[in-house]
C-alpha cells in the first residue's frame, strides 16, 4: 500500500510541474505529433502497438489491453530554430524559444465487469501548435509576422471495445479548444503617404469546436499487428480582436482596436501501421501517416470596422493580401521504429521519421518554416517498480534547405517587403513520461494477467 500512495504522489506531483496552456511547434505544417516518450522514442510509431495510456492519440483501440488503471502524466519540451539568409535583405534567426507541451491520460477497464472487453479513458494534449519569434526589423518578417502563436490543447473521452481477442476498435469525440491564435506584425503607414514610420498590429484570436477520432487493432499472430488510426477534419472558427498601436492620422499616432475573425483548419489525418516482434524481446514497427493539408487554400482574416477610412483601407489589405494564399499540398510522413526488452525492469528504444512538408514554395512564410525533415529518436524504459514506470526520450529534427523567391508581403510602396532567403530549421526535443499502472485494480476474468499488445508476447510454438 505504501508504495501505491507513493507512486500515486509521485505522478500528481509530476502533473501539477506541467501546465495546461500547450506551446507547441509544427512537425507537418502546424502539426505536433508529440504523445508520449514511449512513441516519440519508437520515431513516432506505434499505431499497431498501443501499448500504454497515450495510445488515446494514435490508436485509442490499443487501450481495450490495458489492465486496471493507467494513470500518464508527459512533459515534451521542444526547441525549433530557423536561419534566413540573404545577400541583400539581410540575414536574421527566431530565437529558439523552449515550448513546454505537456500531455496527460487515464484508463480505466473494469475487468470481469465488462468481461475483459470494454475500456475507458480520457486524454489531454496539444495535437497542433506553433511557436516563433524573430527580430522584428528583418523585411522578411516585418510584414507577415515576427511573433506567431498558435496554443492550443485537446480533451479526448474514448472508449475502446475487445471485438475478439484478435481485433479491438475505439474511438470518441475530440474538443479542440484554441486559446490562442494570432501574430504580431508592422501596420504599414506608408501605404496611406509614404516615409511614415510603421506602426504595429497585434491579432489574438480563440475559438473551440468538436470533432472525433477512431482506430482499430488487429493481431494476426502473436508475431505480427496491424493498425490504423484516421482523425476526422475540424475548422475552427475563431474570433478575438486586433489592437494597432501608432496608426497614422492627421493629428499624429493613435491606437484603436476592433474585432477580427478566421477560420482555422485543422486536418484529417489518417495512418497505417504494421508491427513485427520477432522474439518476446524484441519489436520492430512501420507508420505509414497521411494528412489533408490540401485543405489549407488561404487564411482570411477580415477585421470589423475601424476608426477611419485608411485604417479599414490597411487592415482588409493586411487581412486578405497575397501572403493569405495558402494552396498547402496533402502532407506524408513515413515512421521508423525498434525495442528491445535489454533487461527486467530496461527496455532500450530508438527510431526514426521523415516527413514532406505539405508548404509549397510560393506560399512560404517565415511563420510557419515547415520543410521536408528527417528526425532520429532514441530512448529507454524503466520499470521503477510494480505501480511505477519511466519514460524518456530525446530526438533531433534536420530540415532541408529552402531557398525561397515569391512575391508574398512584397508591395512597391513598402521598402524592404521580401521573404526571399535560403531557410535552414533545426529542432530538438527531450520527453520524459511517467506511468502509474494499478493492474490488479479490478477482479479478471479467470483471474488472468492481460498480456495486451506489449512488448511481451506470449511465445509461439
Amino acid at each position: 500500500m505504501m508504495k501505491k500512495t507513493l507512486a500515486l504522489g509521485i505522478i500528481i506531483a509530476f502533473m501539477a510541474l506541467t501546465p495546461v496552456p500547450a506551446f507547441a511547434t509544427g512537425s507537418g505544417g502546424y502539426e505536433n505529433a508529440s504523445f508520449s516518450a514511449k512513441q516519440l522514442a519508437l520515431g513516432g510509431t506505434g499505431t499497431a502497438t498501443p501499448d500504454e495510456a497515450a495510445a488515446i492519440s494514435y490508436n485509442p483501440a490499443g487501450i481495450a489491453d490495458l489492465p486496471g488503471v493507467q494513470v500518464q502524466a508527459d512533459a515534451n519540451f521542444i526547441s525549433l530554430m530557423t536561419f534566413k539568409d540573404n545577400d541583400q535583405t539581410g540575414s536574421t534567426r527566431s530565437s529558439g524559444t523552449l515550448a513546454l507541451v505537456p500531455t496527460g491520460y487515464v484508463t480505466v477497464n473494469p475487468g470481469k465487469m465488462f468481461c475483459d472487453k470494454l475500456a475507458l479513458g480520457v486524454g489531454m494534449d496539444s495535437p497542433f501548435g506553433l511557436m516563433n519569434k524573430y527580430n522584428s526589423n528583418d523585411p522578411a518578417v516585418h510584414y507577415t509576422g515576427w511573433r506567431n502563436e498558435l496554443k492550443m490543447y485537446a480533451i479526448k473521452p474514448t472508449i475502446a471495445y475487445k471485438v475478439t481477442d484478435k481485433i479491438s476498435v475505439g474511438g470518441g469525440p475530440v474538443y479542440y479548444r484554441i486559446d490562442d491564435f494570432g501574430s504580431i506584425q508592422g501596420y504599414p503607414n506608408s501605404l496611406i503617404v509614404g516615409g511614415l514610420p510603421d506602426g504595429q498590429m497585434r491579432a489574438n484570436m480563440s475559438g473551440n469546436r468538436w470533432g472525433w477520432q477512431l482506430g482499430t487493432l488487429l493481431k494476426l499472430t502473436p508475431k505480427h499487428r496491424l493498425g490504423y488510426y484516421v482523425r476526422g477534419p475540424v475548422v475552427v472558427k475563431a474570433r478575438g480582436q486586433v489592437k494597432v498601436e501608432g496608426a497614422s492620422t492627421l493629428w499624429g499616432p493613435s491606437d484603436f482596436e476592433t474585432g477580427v475573425h478566421t477560420k482555422v483548419n485543422l486536418p484529417m489525418n489518417m495512418t497505417w501501421a504494421y508491427a513485427f516482434q520477432p522474439t518476446e524481446k524484441t519489436h520492430y514497427e512501420a507508420d505509414f501517416t497521411w494528412t489533408h493539408w490540401s485543405v489549407h487554400k488561404r487564411l482570411r482574416v477580415p477585421a470589423d470596422p475601424a476608426p477611419g477610412v485608411w485604417n479599414n483601407t490597411i487592415l482588409d489589405g493586411v487581412g486578405n493580401s497575397s501572403g493569405s494564399d495558402k494552396d498547402w499540398r496533402d502532407g506524408y510522413g513515413l515512421q521508423l521504429g525498434a525495442s528491445h526488452k535489454l533487461t527486467k525492469n530496461l527496455t532500450l528504444r530508438g527510431g526514426s521519421w521523415f516527413y514532406w512538408t505539405p508548404i509549397p514554395k510560393d506560399h512560404f512564410t517565415p511563420a510557419v518554416p515547415d520543410a521536408n525533415h528527417l528526425a532520429l529518436s532514441m530512448g529507454a524504459g524503466y520499470n521503477i517498480n510494480k505501480y511505477l514506470v519511466l519514460d524518456l526520450c530525446y530526438y533531433n529534427s534536420f530540415y532541408f534547405r529552402r531557398r525561397i523567391n515569391n512575391s508574398i508581403a512584397e508591395n512597391p510602396s513598402l521598402s524592404n517587403s521580401s521573404v526571399d532567403g535560403t531557410y535552414t530549421t533545426y529542432s530538438q526535443g527531450f520527453t520524459i513520461s511517467l506511468t502509474l499502472k494499478w493492474d490488479d485494480l479490478f477482479p479478471r476474468v479467470g483471474g488472468k494477467v492481460d498480456e495486451g499488445p506489449s512488448i511481451e508476447m506470449p511465445k509461439v510454438a
